[in-house]
């Protein structure tokens, strides 16, 4: 297998990103000053005997996460290499995989980072997964010393389930045929917003085997780093029967209407092992005066931004004008697209619109 990770490459991805040697998908990112930071889920396109990957079979290879920055307002993104891999020669919650993540500008000039990890075991529990952080201090390379858990199934099972979520039993976490008949654990996806000196963290959850719920804490940090010192109930979306599970949540501050807003990627997937072709993928945007919700439909005619159709999924917003109402995004493309598994050129989102 192709384990070349951090060497990045000289030429420039213009039009998207169709990456040589990676698969990408899920993205994130952050602006500092004129850069344009991206990161993405990414596994190797070849095997460990140098056969093409088929993408369907990526959960049975660890994760990493790649990084491309751009100077001209995501017209074209160099590769930076990869931010951060699982720690096989550690047993711990990120043994396994990194899974999809954030990353936050703090006061200070660090970035804070906000992750899935899964941990090494054998069937059926393949998809245990854990929350955590990490500090970069330039956005290339994680600090090895400041990785925390934060949130775990195992450890936290009980505060989980009094405050409303649902997980499965303790001895039933992460089973690779999912809860109840459902789809797999959803305890992922961590992001991170900063409004009024409070750090948010927002993530994947669910209410019921079937019900997605969008999770929310608060963290601070102290002398021993950071920690999660409130958990808020679920929330659950107006139009949460359209779909079984909520993915990669994002929260966005407009500071010139006094909103804000959560987007989200979904799929109405049943069951572990249900086909793609039976499942629908959208990207869903809502609105809220408060952080605590309630979320209501961004548009008139419901909450999708119809980019289902164009087999995107897991958008990140690289840059808004609230002003205008315009979102600058880039979006992974799925499985079921021209060029799977790739990113797409950088496009708008208008928020005026109806």
């Amino acid at each position: 297998m192709n384990t070349t990770l951090h060497t990045p490459l000289s030429d420039a991805y213009i039009n998207g990103i169709n990456h040589h040697d990676f698969y990408l998908w899920d993205a994130w990112s952050y602006q500092e000053a004129e850069e344009l930071h991206l990161y993405c889920l990414a596994v190797s396109r070849y095997d460990e005997n140098d056969r093409l990957l088929d993408p369907k079979d990526r959960n049975n290879v660890p994760f990493h996460v790649q990084h491309f920055v751009s100077t001209d307002t995501g017209e074209s993104w160099t590769d930076a290499g990869c931010l951060q891999k699982p720690r096989p020669e550690i047993n711990d919650f990120d043994s396994k995989s990194i899974w999809s993540s954030s990353i936050t500008l703090l006061d200070d000039g660090r970035k804070l980072i906000a992750f899935t990890g899964l941990k090494a075991a054998s069937e059926p529990q393949l998809f245990l997964q854990s929350m955590g952080v990490a500090i970069s201090h330039d956005g290339y390379e994680i600090d090895p010393e400041s990785v925390q858990l934060i949130s775990s199934p195992v450890d936290d099972w009980q505060m989980i389930i009094d405050k409303g979520y649902f997980i499965g039993s303790k001895n039933n976490l992460g089973h690779m045929d999912g809860e109840e008949g459902g789809p797999i654990l959803a305890w992922r996806d961590p992001y991170i917003l900063i409004h009024e000196d409070e750090i948010h963290m927002f993530w994947c959850a669910k209410s019921s085997s079937h019900t997605p719920a969008l999770g929310h804490a608060i963290l601070v940090e102290n002398s021993k780093g950071f920690q999660l010192s409130k958990l808020y109930q679920p929330t659950v979306m107006p139009d949460s029967d359209a779909f079984t599970q909520l993915e990669l949540p994002k929260v966005i501050y407009d500071d010139v209407h006094n909103k804000f807003y959560l987007i989200i990627a979904t799929c109405n997937r049943m069951y572990e092992g249900q086909a793609d072709s039976e499942v629908d993928k959208q990207i869903r945007l809502y609105q809220s005066e408060s952080l605590d919700g309630p979320w209501r439909y961004h548009f008139d005619k419901g909450s999708s931004l119809d980019l289902g159709a164009n087999n995107m999924f897991a958008l990140t917003v690289l840059n808004a004008d609230y002003e205008t109402g315009q979102l600058l995004c880039i979006a992974p493309y799925t499985e079921a697209a021209e060029k799977p598994l790739t990113l797409s050129k950088s496009f708008i989102i208008n928020l005026n619109r109806k």
